[in-house]
């Protein structure tokens, strides 16, 4: 298990992994040794990893509710549409002078679709990133809007150049697999899963 090095807040933020906990809702490093992760109990983990130009290995831990993967809410500077976690992370990784179609990636288990019952307001929300198709909002069994968020963040993903045969995604819903994963929206409000990375 990860030491503890963020507070996560259903937010944008990807900072260094240091020893310090901070606020946020991502992690990178390009230090061998050091356990990234993020704690989840129905939203996305995310998993990244890819050489930089120099040849170092980079790799982050991201967590991406629906907030965090469209950026509602976020007042930093960096707000606005198209700007949700997934993105915020693989911008870094270019900055440090990576690739993005060198990134190997995964989403771990969170709630699907099919569990995965919103507000309007969160459709809105999605639909103002520009790797948005109707086709991620179904209507689910109460009338109301569904959101496919691990395929909103696989539309993000190759928008932004990240490539299919690189994606290790594991596709559990954390409502349905109540016999394997935790899930704040089946009333655990204290288990968690985590999604952790390390660079050996």
């Amino acid at each position: 298990m990860p030491a503890r090095r963020l507070n996560q807040v259903h937010g944008c933020g990807v900072v260094e992994a240091s020893d310090a906990v901070v606020e946020g809702d991502g992690l990178w490093t390009t230090r061998p040794g050091v356990r990234i992760g993020v704690r989840v109990a129905d939203c996305v983990p995310i998993l990244l990893a890819g050489p930089l130009a120099d040849g170092r290995p980079w790799v982050a831990a991201l967590h991406a509710g629906w907030r965090g993967a469209t950026g509602h809410g976020d007042d930093s500077p960096f707000a606005g549409p198209g700007r949700g976690i997934l993105r915020r992370g693989t911008a870094r990784y270019r900055s440090l002078g990576g690739r993005p179609a060198d990134l190997v990636w995964a989403f771990g288990p969170a709630i699907l679709a099919c569990h995965f019952e919103v507000g309007e307001e969160v459709i809105a929300a999605a639909r103002q990133d520009p790797a948005w198709h109707e086709a991620l909002r179904s209507e689910g069994p109460s009338g109301r809007a569904h959101l496919d968020l691990h395929g909103f963040l696989r539309a993000q993903a190759l928008d932004l150049g990240l490539t299919p045969v690189h994606e290790g995604s594991v596709a559990l819903c954390t409502m349905c697999r109540s016999d394997l994963l935790y899930s704040y929206r089946r009333g655990e409000t204290t288990g968690r899963q985590w999604g952790w990375i390390e660079i050996g």
